[in-house]
């Protein structure tokens, strides 16, 4: 199906509540005279494909449809995530703006979206997956750096003792697709919240808002991602800095 609109991954949702999959407002006129009129109609087939049609006379549209915006007076739009959500809709005309909400239920993750693999084996889906530091990876070293085409750390070579020593060895960090694509770190007892990025062609994720165990606040690229490990590294020129998670529970 086409899609006129893309959502960005990474942007934080707002919390929304949901319609029939076809839905008309036209409201009563304010004393200004604006009367709005338009629709959200969702795909019964494919229910997070969500037209949106602004009807109203003289005014500016704007969408906000939690993962996205549009300016546009017909947009087609993709929610991503399963659930309830709001679609705001206001109409900007020379008595200032007025605006309304539609309620909009979402019965499954975008299937077409979530197509690629990386996101199972990262998040388990809605469910998370939680990730900690490969201690027991063969070798005993699962942070340092190598050259360029490492695979493992080579150079300079970290295990449980470092990691014990910086404080990050009991670091866990959760991903999951439960109404965004969620990120969560919990260091020292405490839990930091925030959301990913996953670039699933060049094979990199980025963290908003924090960032991984003894992490370095860059784009990461996923060296390895399977269901039980997950390796990821800084590429510099002729060098590599590599991170070896494992999930929680798994043993080498």
């Amino acid at each position: 199906m086409k899609r006129l609109h893309i959502y960005v991954l990474g942007l934080t949702a707002a919390l929304f509540n949901a319609c029939s999959p076809y839905e008309k407002r036209i409201t009563p006129a304010d004393p200004a005279g604006m009367q709005l009129d338009f629709s959200v109609k969702q795909n019964p087939d494919y229910d997070n494909q969500v037209t949106l049609e602004s009807r109203t006379k003289n005014v500016i549209p704007f969408w906000d449809y939690g993962f996205g915006t549009s300016k546009e007076e017909k947009a087609v739009v993709i929610m991503p995530f399963a659930g309830d959500f709001f679609i705001k809709y206001a109409a900007y005309g020379s008595g200032g703006p007025k605006t309304d909400s539609v309620k909009v239920t979402v019965s499954e993750n975008d299937p077409l979206f979530f197509s690629s693999k990386l996101y199972d084996l990262l998040t388990n889906g809605a469910d998370g997956k939680t990730w900690v530091w490969a201690v027991d990876v063969p070798g005993g070293y699962c942070f340092g750096n190598g050259p360029g085409d490492a695979d493992r750390p080579a150079w300079w070579q970290n295990g449980t003792a470092e990691l014990r020593k910086q404080g990050v060895l009991d670091d866990e960090m959760k991903f999951d697709l439960n109404r965004n694509t969620n990120f969560s770190i919990t260091h020292g007892g405490v839990t930091t919240k925030a959301t990913f990025t996953l670039d699933t062609l060049n094979q990199r994720i980025k963290i908003n808002g924090a960032d991984i165990s003894w992490g370095s606040n860059i784009t990461y690229n996923i060296l390895k991602l399977n269901a039980n490990e997950m390796t990821l590294v800084q590429q510099g020129d002729g060098w590599r800095n590599i991170w070896m998670f494992k999930r929680k529970g798994f043993v080498f």
